[in-house]
């Protein structure tokens, strides 16, 4: 049986994980998960559907509604009760209730089953947190990617400005610095560097150089 090749794509916020993943989905003609969207369904379900997530069979009921389907470039997006809710995941509100639900080890370990479903041939790219340590700990290949955070603010700040948000430097320099510590030392699935991931600093290295990198780790 030939198992199909997994890219684990873990590391801190605003260190190019999303953007480098969608340009290996691209080169490679995998499909791409970004884990985090289930979080933020979850969250939206939470605030939607008043539901609580203390007991696995609200999980189960929740999850047997949910379907995760590609796109056209081969990017999971989610359907919930027959409904794309993709777009309607990126508000402040919903990401700050994927925060709390993400905490919820029921809810984890419920979606496991979803993650683990959309790996399909060619290939997979997961994206997120814990992908290399505790989703696909089997993954062909794991890179962690980090970068200073005085360049991850930097970053998030021009994303932010160039959306229309009226936001401050040291305010998201701030912000990320609590979510490297909440990351790292939450009791569930904590951020860390699986003991056979390639550690890619994305400093001062462009996507380019870094996509070329992974391909070649890849095709060793």
């Amino acid at each position: 049986m030939i198992q199909v090749p997994v890219i684990a794509i873990d590391g801190d916020a605003s260190s190019g994980k999303t953007s480098i993943s969608k340009m290996l989905s691209k080169e490679l003609g995998f499909y791409f998960l970004d884990s985090g969207i289930l979080y933020r369904t979850m969250g939206y379900i939470k605030v939607n559907e008043n539901v609580k997530f203390d007991s696995s069979n609200d999980i189960n009921d929740i999850l047997s509604r949910i379907k995760l389907i590609p796109d056209k470039e081969k990017y999971y997006r989610v359907n919930f009760n027959n409904i794309d809710i993709t777009n309607r995941l990126y508000t402040e509100d919903i990401g700050q209730q994927a925060s709390i639900v993400s905490q919820y080890s029921l809810v984890r370990e419920a979606l496991l089953v979803l993650q683990h479903s959309c790996v399909s041939k060619p290939g997979l790219i997961a994206n997120g947190r814990d992908m290399g340590t505790k989703v696909f700990p089997g993954a062909k290949l794991k890179i962690f990617m980090t970068a200073s955070i005085e360049v991850r603010a930097e970053r998030r700040y021009r994303e932010l400005i160039a959306s229309g948000l009226d936001v401050k430097l040291t305010d998201i320099q701030n912000k990320i610095a609590e979510r490297d510590d909440s990351d790292k030392n939450r009791d569930i699935s904590p951020l860390k560097l699986a003991s056979d991931a390639h550690i890619i600093d994305s400093t001062d290295l462009n996507l380019e150089t870094i996509l070329d990198k992974i391909l070649e780790l890849y095709n060793i």
